[in-house]
């Protein structure tokens, strides 16, 4: 490993080397310039804007805070040029003397802002201009990626315009290459270039920013950053990188996307902006207070708001930026999946049944607050401490009303063409309303301190994150509610379902014999009293960077660092152990008596479902309930058994630690018109999983236990031995590997760039797999078992741009990209030898259930055009219109679930005096949900709408509708010899927000 640590090295030496080669010295010692870059209609100093002399084609960029230094300038008359898209160029002559610091500042003055008329010899005057948020957006958007090293897409803060929603998902889902995957509508998990969540990271200022969820525990992204308890309104910019260069975390394949906070030095004095909204969901645009989404009468236009501060102190030298967010949303989906048999038989060769249909209905009250403050202060002229602190909070009440109704055995369906029209005559046919009340929350916080020292061409820079993440679910003690009745039901019953043909969405379910199922269960199961899962995953890291400009020939800027970060992770699930049944008096009784007020209704898919007499499916009172059990608990008895506490706790909790040590070193070299990056990252990555040690059958039997077939104590005093009388145990795991990366740009001309990267990264192994009980069966003969010793995932990803970018604001670009992924995680059956079982117990005739390595490679190809422009050179009226587009081609040389072969986002602006609108629309190809490919995510096309006028001063009206169509996500089942069928049908209605912002 080292050797090869050295000939990378010396790789960087010899691609570098060609752009250092030493030339003669100087004649004279030269000179610096320095100086800042504003934009007076914003009060922002601009990042990004390019300096350039106009003697030697010497150009740099302006950092944060607008700052720029050139250096070396040779002595003399030096012409500067300052460029920024959609801006005029600014100029200015120096006189440069040898060895002086010469410091020039610029303003810029938008394309946009037109002159008024001058007397002859007059300075020609600026009329007052009014900024337009989204060409602001897009030319900054422009900038950060024509500037950056890295393959880049940026949404700039302006862009975020009048949402209020919080979800920076939002943001993202119409930008080019970038999936994103929903719950009932909603961003939740975030992938880039046809890679899953699990692919891609998620950084606030180049940090690890942590993100807890109970409801990715079990799944191959359990390290995916969810976009739930996190607000947009701390972020300044969120930046997609499609490459990484070897100052970033290795642990993206598919790219990383970063969040950057907004900092007061970026402004210039006191700024104060503001916004309050309503929101409201198409089901309910009213004031009324209604049913909804529980027993109780509420409003469903909710409120929101957010509040910014920002100022500088002590002559410019103490900068703060304080803003509070809320988000309240009120939604409503309706979802209808449908189960089938597919095997027929000599009596009955129909090649599909409906077995099961089940109805959803989920409303839902979604909270978002978020708090951040930053603050930069300037102890010198040289030294730079900073700190943030963000602060996201998120509560979800979401009463999810389902009504199950099961066809027997497919035989006892009668119907030539039972996908269309057929009745049941089965006695085991049932139905059942099972409510599910979910109350989730979650919190983050996450500390961001950091230092900057400059010295001339040195910077040295140190920062650090602390990121603690809880996501819990507990219904009880935030809504006095219980979760759930298990799997109540009116048995006995028969029905009949008819739609007009075999894909159409509108089922009409009559109930034709049996108990009337609107009045109530024939069983009385065992309710979970409180939810109690949770997950919570801390994250500390530290960061050391130095970077040097060198100029022994050529300009070259070297940078290197150190970077540690541990991360611990824990999921908790007591659900099961909160199992009682209703026994007042003690005398156990059905659940009948609890009926809800609030009918279950399916307007948005317009289904019906109708009982005996007339009305609909018996639905409980889960508040009722819960009230029921908060003031007399006496009338419940525990239904607690040995199963629920081996699911609660022995198979359900993981714990998990991972600690990954880095160091890199890249050099960033030009010549002319090409400019070159090549560097190395080491990474060092030890993992331990915290499992229970537990005892063997023949232990347990012999303390005199009762032991069932598969090995395990049948009482929980019996498990409570077998598995906690022993030390837990720690699994342990280490690797470290090499990542190098590079890139190349060229500028054909001042208008068009050509952009290669090339980089190696990783995804380390899902939590689950890592992380667990080790289970063996005597029943079955098989160990599950997580793999500590799984080997990561490795990915060679090689990206090109060519981009023409032109005037005011506009840029038509073409990307292409493979990533080669190798190691890829799949399940497999091993044996005892083959896993390497070296433990006391004899499991050589055990079948070993774990996640490992396959040797099958997987490439995805894809290509990328994105355009936008601002028409300015239409004429009249129209000169206010924008448009944008993007299209995405994605192939693999094996079925990737997730994976859409085509993609199309549009949009289209308009901006004229005080009003401006915008219309933004995505299309998204068919996309495989499996490996086998038999079920499919269906093609389908939304479209998002925004307005605004602007009221006299800084303040402005807004309006904004989500999923403006009500657009339907179809899941789709093709089994040969049938046409493809829907399986699940889902709709989520409009979320509409107006309200009123300004700045002062």
């Amino acid at each position: 490993m080292k050797s090869l640590f050295v000939r990378l090295l010396f790789l960087i030496g010899c691609t570098l080397g060609p752009f250092v080669a030493p030339t003669r010295a100087a004649d004279a010692a030269p000179g610096t310039i320095t100086g800042r870059v504003f934009n007076p209609a914003t009060g922002e100093y601009r990042r990004n804007a390019q300096i350039r002399i106009e003697e030697t084609g010497q150009t740099v960029v302006s950092e944060d805070g607008g700052k720029f230094r050139l250096w070396p300038v040779a002595p003399g008359r030096r012409t500067l040029t300052v460029t920024f898209t959609g801006y005029r160029p600014a100029t200015a002559t120096l006189e440069i003397a040898p060895g002086a610091t010469v410091t020039r500042d610029f303003e810029l003055v938008s394309l946009w802002q037109e002159t008024a008329p001058a007397a002859d010899g007059a300075a020609v005057k600026l009329t007052a201009f009014v900024v337009a948020g989204e060409r602001e957006g897009n030319a900054k958007a422009i900038m950060d990626q024509r500037q950056s090293m890295n393959i880049t897409n940026s949404v700039a803060a302006d862009i975020f315009g009048d949402n209020a929603e919080g979800n920076l998902g939002e943001f993202l889902k119409h930008m080019p290459g970038v999936d994103v995957s929903t719950a009932f509508g909603e961003v939740r998990t975030v992938g880039l270039r046809g890679l899953g969540s699990e692919y891609t990271a998620v950084t606030v200022d180049g940090l690890a920013f942590s993100s807890a969820d109970p409801t990715l525990q079990g799944a191959v992204n359990s390290r995916a950053f969810t976009f739930e308890n996190v607000s947009l309104g701390s972020m300044e910019a969120i930046e997609v990188s499609k490459t990484v260069s070897a100052d970033m975390d290795a642990n993206a394949p598919a790219g990383t996307i970063n969040l950057r906070t907004k900092r007061a030095f970026e402004r210039a004095g006191r700024r104060i902006s503001w916004q309050a909204n309503l929101a409201g969901h198409s089901t309910a645009l009213h004031l009324r207070r209604t049913l909804g989404p529980d027993e109780r009468r509420t409003y469903k236009l909710r409120p929101g708001g957010l509040l910014e501060w920002s100022d500088v102190f002590f002559n410019r030298r103490l900068g703060i930026v304080l803003s509070v967010s809320e988000s309240n949303l009120y939604q409503e989906a309706n979802v209808v999946t449908l189960s089938f048999d597919r095997t027929p038989t000599a009596a009955d060769r129909r090649p599909e049944v409906i077995t099961q249909f089940t109805l959803n209905q989920a409303l839902r009250f979604n909270e978002r607050f978020a708090t951040t403050i930053t603050a930069d202060f300037k102890a010198t002229d040289r030294l730079v401490l900073s700190f943030g602190a963000i602060y996201n909070w998120s509560e979800l009440w979401n009463p999810q009303r389902n009504i199950v109704l099961t066809t027997g055995p497919r035989t006892t369906v009668v119907g030539a063409d039972p996908l269309v029209s057929f009745t049941t005559n089965a006695a085991t046919v049932l139905a059942a309303g099972r409510p599910t009340n979910i109350a989730k929350l979650g919190q983050t916080t996450t500390l961001l301190p950091k230092f900057e020292y400059k010295a001339g061409r040195l910077a040295i820079e140190g920062k650090a994150a602390l990121s603690r993440s809880y996501a819990w679910y507990d219904p009880m003690n935030r809504q006095t509610s219980i979760v759930n009745l298990g799997a109540p039901s009116t048995a006995g019953v028969t029905w009949r379902g008819e739609r007009v043909s075999v894909n159409a969405y509108d089922w009409k379910i009559t109930q034709t014999a049996g108990p009337d199922w609107s009045l109530g269960y024939t069983n009385a199961p065992a309710a979970s009293v409180n939810d109690f899962r949770s997950s919570r995953r801390n994250s500390y890291g530290g960061e050391l960077t130095a970077t040097l400009a060198t100029a022994a020939g050529l300009p070259v800027v070297w940078k290197t660092g150190l970077k540690t970060n541990y991360e611990s992770y824990n999921f908790a699930n007591l659900q099961a152990m909160n199992q009682f049944t209703f026994a007042p008096g003690g005398v156990a009784t059905n659940w009948n008596g609890f009926r809800s007020v609030l009918p279950h209704a399916q307007q948005l898919t317009g289904m019906s479902v109708t009982s005996l007499s007339g009305g609909g499916v018996f639905m409980p009172d889960l508040l009722a309930i819960g009230r029921r059990f908060a003031e007399r608990p006496g009338d419940f008895q525990s239904a607690l058994t040995a199963a629920n506490f081996i699911t609660s706790h022995i198979t359900a909790p993981r714990r998990y630690e991972e600690t990954i040590d880095a160091a890199f070193l890249m050099g960033t070299a030009k010549l002319g018109r090409a400019s070159t990056r090549v560097g190395l990252r080491w990474e060092d990555t030890g993992g331990d999983a915290t499992e229970l040690a537990a005892r063997s059958a023949g232990e347990v039997r012999a303390a005199g236990f009762a032991v069932g077939v598969n090995g395990r104590a049948t009482t929980i005093s019996g498990l409570e031995y077998q598995f906690f009388s022993l030390p837990r145990a720690h699994r342990r795991s280490s690797f470290d590997h090499l990542f190098p990366s590079g890139s190349f740009k060229y500028a054909f001309s001042r208008q068009l760039d050509f952009h290669a990267g090339y980089s190696k990264t990783i995804r380390r192994p899902a939590f689950k797999d890592v992380a667990g009980l080790f289970d063996a069966n005597e029943q079955t003969r098989t160990v599950a078992t997580p793999n500590i010793g799984l080997r990561p995932e490795f990915s060679d990803n090689v990206s090109v741009r060519l981009a023409w970018y032109f005037e005011p604001v506009g840029v038509f670009a073409l990307n292409a990209f493979q990533n080669d992924v190798r190691d890829l995680m799949i399940t497999n059956s091993l044996t005892a030898a083959e896993y390497g079982y070296a433990g006391p117990e004899d499991y050589s005739a055990y079948a070993f259930n774990t996640t490992v390595n396959s040797p099958d490679r997987t490439k995805l190809r894809g290509v990328e055009l994105e355009y936008f422009q601002g028409l300015t050179f239409l004429p009249g009226a129209l000169k206010g219109l924008g448009v944008r587009s993007a299209w995405s081609r994605n192939t693999a040389s094996t079925v990737v679930p997730g994976l859409a072969a085509h993609k199309v986002s549009a949009g289209l602006s308009y901006a004229l005096g005080r009003w401006s609108a915008n219309l933004n629309g995505l299309w998204e190809d068919d996309s495989p949900l499996n490996t086998a490919n038999t079920s499919y995510r269906r093609h389908r096309a939304s479209l998002d709408a925004s307005a605004s006028v602007r009221l006299r001063g800084r303040t402005t009206l807004f309006v904004n509708a989500r999923n403006l169509t009500n657009s339907r996500y179809v899941t789709m089942d093709r089994f040969a010899p049938s046409p493809a069928i829907w399986r699940t049908y889902e709709l989520y209605g409009t979320t509409w927000t107006a309200g009123v912002k300004g700045t002062f």
